[in-house]
């Protein structure tokens, strides 16, 4: 048998329509408990599964646009984009992109690799969070739906949180999508 391997353009777009969590119906206790949860997801998904991995994806420096500058408080000029999957006992559970800034680059979290960058950022205090924002959005036609079950409905509907990170100059936007019960991904890289 030989390996299929799809390759998308990284990054996948994250520009879905955010809304605060009281704004957002869940109709799964399972995903909602993920969703709206305030701490670490690295800590919440290694206390579900016996292994726990991320496999990186995609690192990139990009030109920051003006969407970018809306959300970081400075005006960056580049931003390092980090695409990871995250895996429970070796099944895709959650895709995350990270826009990081230069001086987060630098002084924070530069050389990543495949650590958990929650790791990082949770096990430091003085790394202020913004609210968190989430969204429900159709996968169907998006590079995101190629982590879903092969049976899977075509119109795959997937759940999402982004928040803030900031500390002194450094700032990092995180956005993770829910992958809950789908196959092995390592096709779709």
């Amino acid at each position: 048998m030989r390996a299929i391997f799809i390759v998308f353009e990284h990054p996948f777009s994250i520009d879905f329509c955010w809304q605060s969590t009281d704004k957002l119906d869940c109709p799964s206790t399972e995903i909602a408990m993920l969703l709206f949860d305030q701490g670490s997801l690295t800590s919440l998904l290694k206390a579900r599964c016996k292994h726990f991995r991320v496999k990186l994806l995609s690192e990139k420096w990009l030109a920051a646009s003006s969407g970018h500058n809306k959300v970081f408080d400075n005006q960056s000029h580049r931003v390092l984009c980090r695409e990871v999957l995250l895996y429970c006992d070796e099944v895709a559970t959650v895709y995350a992109q990270s826009w990081i800034t230069e001086a987060a680059y630098r002084d924070e979290v530069g050389e990543l690799g495949e650590t958990p960058l929650g790791e990082v950022l949770f096990s430091d205090d003085s790394w202020g969070r913004s609210e968190l924002e989430v969204c429900n959005f159709n996968g169907q036609n998006t590079p995101i739906s190629c982590f879903t079950l092969e049976n899977a409905q075509a119109s795959q509907s997937f759940y999402a949180r982004r928040r803030t990170f900031t500390k002194s100059q450094s700032q990092i936007m995180v956005c993770e999508v829910f992958l809950l019960g789908e196959k092995d991904a390592t096709k779709c890289t």
